[in-house]
Parts: structure tokens; sequence; C-alpha cells
């Protein structure tokens, strides 16, 4: 795409955003993911204003505005009831005439001049009375919404089977995997695990961190899996829990996840990836296929600290593919890449392109991390935590995939990442001295004299 074209494209898209965030997120929201997912759940829920379909659009566009207080949430939440209202009343009077007309129909001809009998669609007086703008209502609403819905919702949003731009590499779906850490708020709803730091006297201190792990699709740019840890734990130990991919997906990862362990599990699993090699790892040479390019044998380190999998056993060697060359930007250094293909028809040259490449139309999870203001977590607690980061890559996700249906509709296709220039809103967040984040919307807190 040339920048022009790119810029137009972008820049359209943006604009439509602005005027009317609900309209460009409505027809890519996975209704049919909600509906099935309530269909079957055991829990039958009241019929309420605050439905649980209506509160997770609410918070999905919430999570796409610069400000997120709960009272601009309330007034998105207005929008979308009265949109639904208009819709509601179209459907039952559409239905009372239905009705009546059937009724018309089964009558035989000497009943015809008889008064007629008028159906009467009863609906709740709730569903037509104006919303109140108080934010107590929505803010219990958000904490009925179950994490199963916006779980099911989210990978709903992962699906591409409608878009082109999902690009295979060598038969093989690309996904990159990185993790990094947010800040949570200093509340007693959140759990110990997330603190940082220890006192002399074992007590935590600082605030709280959770560390997210994301899998990124390539062509899409979707989130496809994400997990939230404590700040003890591993990216090594989210990443496990996440690999439920198709046989034979390629993982692009950084050299942290070059471990043995690691290795092992992949190969079980049949997931192949690409990782540099910086602890010059010692190996014995298996086949040469060019140069710069072999087979080698790696064994098992003697020490290992844990398994990645519980009673996980691991080979004593294993094999992988090694591939060296010259860093371009530093020719004296030799750069190394370990991966789990060996399949010879791929040259060594692919490999250090595709890994050299792996964010060219992608962003990394620090830059949607900060694109979608979750470097510091809102809620002050460990569930709505959860449900605020899951509702926050969802949304993100939606966005991509309005991105990629733009695109689609014209004759080229995209070279660079459209999703900053669509959604940029590099704004630092504002945090008080406890950590709290606030709105620069607030009216803040009322006088002594008035509480």
């Amino acid at each position: 795409m040339t920048p022009n074209k790119s810029l137009e494209l972008s820049v359209r898209i943006k604009d439509i955003m602005r005027q009317n965030i609900l309209q460009c997120i409505d027809p890519v929201f996975p209704f049919d993911a909600v509906r099935s997912y309530e269909s079957k759940s055991k829990v039958r829920h009241r019929d309420r204003v605050f439905n649980q379909e209506s509160t997770l659009l609410t918070m999905v566009i919430t999570a796409l505005k610069e400000d997120r207080s709960l009272q601009n949430s309330v007034r998105i939440f207005q929008e979308i009831f009265h949109k639904n209202r208009e819709a509601t009343l179209q459907t039952a009077l559409k239905t009372q005439r239905d009705k009546n007309q059937n009724y018309i129909s089964s009558v035989d001809e000497s009943a015809k001049n008889q008064p007629l009998l008028k159906t009467t669609i009863r609906i709740p007086i709730s569903k037509f009375k104006d919303l109140s703008a108080n934010t107590a209502a929505f803010s219990k609403a958000r904490e009925r919404v179950e994490q199963g819905l916006i779980d099911t919702v989210f990978k709903a949003s992962t699906s591409s089977s409608d878009l082109d731009c999902v690009h295979k590499w060598h038969n093989r779906l690309v996904f990159n995997t990185d993790g990094t850490y947010f800040q949570m708020q200093d509340t007693p709803g959140i759990p110990e695990k997330y603190r940082v730091q220890k006192n002399a006297d074992g007590t935590m201190q600082g605030y709280p961190q959770g560390l997210l792990q994301v899998l990124t699709q390539h062509g899409t740019g979707f989130v496809y899996n994400y997990r939230i840890f404590g700040r003890s734990q591993s990216e090594l130990d989210a990443i496990v829990e996440m690999l439920d991919l198709p046989e034979q997906s390629l993982i692009l990862a950084d050299d942290y996840y070059n471990c043995y362990a690691l290795f092992c599990t992949l190969m079980d699993r049949g997931i192949d990836i690409i990782v540099p090699d910086k602890k010059e790892r010692p190996y014995r040479v298996v086949k040469r296929i060019a140069p710069g390019d072999e087979i080698v044998e790696i064994s098992k380190p003697l020490h290992i600290k844990r398994l990645l999998v519980k009673g996980q056993v691991l080979s004593p060697t294993i094999l992988l593919r090694r591939v060296s060359y010259k860093d371009p930007e530093h020719p004296e250094e030799q750069r190394v890449l370990l991966t789990t293909i060996f399949d010879e028809t791929i040259e060594r040259q692919e490999f250090i392109h595709k890994f050299h490449t792996r964010w060219d139309i992608e962003v990394s999870i620090r830059e949607i991390k900060t694109v979608m203001g979750i470097n510091i977590a809102r809620s002050k607690t460990e569930e709505m935590v959860f449900r605020e980061l899951g509702v926050a890559l969802l949304a993100y996700n939606l966005v991509r995939k309005i991105v990629a249906k733009s695109a689609s509709q014209t004759p080229f296709s995209p070279e660079t990442d459209l999703f900053q220039k669509l959604y940029s809103t590099y704004t630092p967040s504002l945090v008080d001295r406890k950590g709290r984040v606030y709105s620069r919307w607030s009216p803040g807190r009322p006088p002594a004299d008035h509480l």
C-alpha cells in the first residue's frame, strides 16, 4: 500500500469512528456468540434494562474512548438503549399486525362482520422509560457480566473466515508471542500474588503488577489468545497454557523462549518455533544443509529447575535446525536462530527474513497495551481487572477487523500497520498518589462541608 492510500484509508476510518463508534462496531460485533452463550448458560438472568449483551457492548465501546469514566459509559449505554428501543417497538408492532392478520384470515365469512378481537403485545414499561444518568446501575451491571461470556465473545472476535488477509508461511499459520507487565490498583481486592517487592519484615510493598501474555496472529493482527498471571510467574508458564493452536502452526518469539523444556513441549504438540540462540548452547552437528544452515543435536541441560508441563518426561537429546548469519547492522556480530522446522525446501534466508520482519504488519503487545490504555488497570478487584483487559483486547480485535474489511475492499493490500494511524491516543494516564486512575473529565471531590 502506498503511503497516500494508507493515510487516506486510515483517516477515513478514523473520521467514521469519531462520528459514531457504535455504527462502526455494530456490524462486526459477534452478537451470535453472546446469544449462543446465554442459551447454553445454566444461569437464567432477569430481563433487565442493563442486560449482558448491551452492557458488554457498552464496555467494548468505552474501551475505545479516551474518556472511560462511568458517566461516559452511561451516555454510551443510553445511545444503545434508544437504538434497541426503536428496534423492539418496530418488532412488537410487526408481530401485532401479523397476529391480527392471521386472526382475520382464520375466521369464516359469517364472522367477518363481527367486532375484531385485536391482539396486544405487552412489553415491560422499563424497556421504554428514559434511562437515568446515575452510574450505580451500570456499575452493578458490569459486575454481572460473566467472564465466560467475555471469553466466548473474545474467541469469536478472532475468527478470520470472512477475511482475505490471513497469509500462511509454507502452509503454517504464524503467531507472535510476548509478555508485558501492567500496573494494578493498590486495593484490598488485588491478591498478594501481584505484589512486586517485599519489605525487610516480609510484608509486601509497591504497586501490584500483572503479567499479560499474548499470541498475535500474522495477517489479521488479532490478539489470538491471552493470559493474565501474577508478577512472580514466568512467561513460559503462560505460553504453555496458550498452545491450543492448529498443528504445524509457527510461533516467533525472542530469546527468552529458547528453553529446552519448551522445545520438547512444542514438538510433542506438533507446533513449530523460531527463536534466537543467545545462550550459545553446545551442540553436535548432525547434517549440514548449506553454509550457515545445519541440523544439530542439543543435549538436555544437567540442571533443569522445573518442568513446564506436569509429569512431562524430557528426551535426553533433541534435534534442532541452526541458522547462522551476520547482523546487517553489525557485520562483526554473528547471529543464530534455532527452529524446529526441518523442511530443507525452506531456505536459510527465508528463516532470517521471517524472523526479522515479524512485526512489519503487526504491533507488539507493549504497543497494544499503550494504544488501548491498559498500562494501568482501572479496576479495583482481580475479577474486574480480568474483565477490563479481556474487553480491551476484544475491542482491539474488532477494530482490527474493521481495518481488514476496509482494506479488502481496495485493490491493494496493507503493507504497514494501520491500527496506530486509526486509533493512536498516546496520552498519559492520570494517576493520583495512591496509583488510582482518574478521568480528566471528573468534577473532583466535593468540598468537605458538602460531605
